[in-house]
């Protein structure tokens, strides 16, 4: 089959990982970057380009779509996914749809409160939608999207994955933005274990007000394999999932247990029958928990290692893009 992704296609993407794992299956896939094409009818140079990213010109996303709809009548697609707001907007798909029979899906891996204006616009031109978040799924009903169906994010194995190691550079990290309720549960675990070592890598945390963290941060960014590294490398990966994100998964629930490392995150109620507590990961939802998680798990190295392992096991079992992209192919196809 040919698949036609609308989105981003950095190598790190969300698209790119499914686009690897269609690949894999032997379907050739189409990546349309949407804000690398955007450059093409943008004017005033960069300028212009940074404005258009906050504030669409219309103009502008006219000439992107009449291009992308060309691309698509051109190639014939078996199977169309558009990638969160991706800015393709209702009368390109009323378009390109009078003229394919193929299935176009959205493909909603973001919380509902970054659902953007033209993408409910087009709701009934939708054929389905793939939404991370299975309490989105009525919601998505009730907005006029037909068909939606749950697809948790996934893991992937070309961009993460490996095994667990035994020697550690940490004793506990944290890979991400900075957010308020990230902040409390770092600042937290600096109280109580002033003396472990302690690393914290991700965009923002300049707007940190908690100065004991300033000494763990390092700037660098952490991409692909050294990101994944770095989770095997660390005894215990605090994931603290954004409250907006609640009750469902993010990415790095998937990341942390496939590149081989052990997982501490907050409340994933989602999941939490899945990935059973003490068992596959393990779960704290207040600070009391998570001091008392930190504590048991560093002073048992044993069973946490039998957790590291059985957390790795069962993704690969079953929390793939390969296996979400089965997925999405038996529900929408």
């Amino acid at each position: 089959m040919t698949i036609f992704m609308i989105g981003h296609n950095a190598y790190t993407s969300l698209e790119c990982s499914y686009g690897r794992a269609f690949e894999v299956m032997g379907h050739t896939v189409t990546i349309y970057d949407v804000e690398a094409e955007m450059k093409r009818f943008t004017r005033l140079g960069w300028p212009g380009h940074l404005f258009n990213q906050y504030i669409t010109v219309d103009a502008w996303r006219q000439k992107l779509n009449r291009d992308l709809a060309l691309r698509l009548r051109a190639l014939q697609p078996d199977l169309v996914l558009v990638f969160a707001n991706a800015r393709v907007i209702f009368s390109t798909l009323a378009y390109v749809k009078s003229l394919l029979i193929c299935p176009f899906v959205l493909v909603w891996p973001d919380p509902l409160t970054s659902l953007q204006t033209h993408v409910l616009n087009a709701a009934p031109l939708y054929d389905g939608v793939a939404t991370y978040c299975q309490a989105s799924v009525p919601l998505f009903q009730r907005m006029g999207f037909p068909n939606p169906q749950w697809v948790p994010l996934a893991a992937d194995t070309t961009l993460h994955g490996g095994e667990p190691m035994s020697d550690f550079l940490y004793d506990l990290t944290f890979v991400g933005a900075w957010r308020p309720e990230r902040e409390e549960a770092l600042a937290t675990i600096t109280r109580h274990f002033p003396t472990r070592r302690l690393g914290i890598w991700g965009s923002n945390w300049d707007r940190s007000r908690a100065r004991q963290l300033q000494m763990y941060l390092h700037h660098k960014p952490l991409t692909g394999q050294a990101y994944a590294t770095m989770f095997r490398q660390s005894r215990l990966n605090l994931n603290v999932i954004d409250d907006t994100c609640y009750p469902a998964a993010n990415m790095r629930f998937f990341e942390i247990p496939v590149a081989g490392g052990l997982q501490l995150v907050t409340a994933c109620p989602e999941m939490a029958g899945m990935f059973r507590d003490n068992e596959h990961v393990l779960y704290a939802a207040d600070e009391d928990r998570l001091s008392s998680v930190i504590e048991h798990t560093l002073s048992h190295p044993e069973q946490a290692a039998r957790i590291r392992k059985a957390g790795n096991e069962l993704v690969h079992q079953g929390h793939t893009y390969a296996h979400r992209a089965t997925q999405l192919i038996d529900i929408f196809l």
